[in-house]
């Protein structure tokens, strides 16, 4: 069985958190917002809601367009549909376009997220001497399990992503 590369939706993955997803709809259905507003409508602590907003402006979805004395005031950027379409779980852009990036998805990994499987990212930091660790420990996983993984000799992991079984 061969390995497909699986590249995750930054956009998708960030909505998927409830609060980011509560502050990108609130944002989407407004001109602009403040800090505070933010924090009444969606319900956070302030501390809390710089780190979603900063998730959010990363994937550049949002930016902090203006500041009024202490006063942050946020916009969205970037409309993406909120809503999915039937056997497609990718964004659809303001022009109605579907981003090329979707197409690297492997169609199981797209089903799975469908029927509520769940992606945990582990970001994996460290030495080269680390890195080359944790390629091998992948390599022997896949081994194990009698998985074809091929890597190539300059792959250097950045990330793991463990998919959860759908609920």
């Amino acid at each position: 069985m061969a390995m497909t590369k699986i590249r995750g939706d930054p956009i998708r993955i960030s909505l998927a958190h409830p609060t980011r997803h509560a502050l990108y709809s609130q944002l989407s259905s407004s001109p602009e917002m403040s800090t505070v507003q933010l924090c009444k409508a969606v319900g956070v602590e302030r501390y809390h809601l710089y780190h979603h907003l900063k998730h959010l402006v990363k994937v550049g979805l949002i930016e902090n367009h203006r500041d009024v004395g202490r006063a942050r005031w946020w916009k969205c950027t970037q409309q993406v549909s909120l809503e999915k379409s039937p056997g497609n779980s990718a964004p659809v852009t303001s022009s109605g376009a579907t981003p090329a990036w979707v197409s690297n998805i492997d169609p199981s990994l797209r089903e799975m997220l469908e029927k509520g499987a769940t992606i945990k990212m582990v970001n994996l930091s460290g030495n080269a001497s680390d890195s080359i660790s944790i390629k091998k420990s992948i390599e022997q996983l896949a081994q194990d399990n009698g998985l074809d993984l091929n890597l190539p000799f300059t792959f250097i992991p950045a990330a793991v992503a463990v998919i959860s079984r759908s609920r």
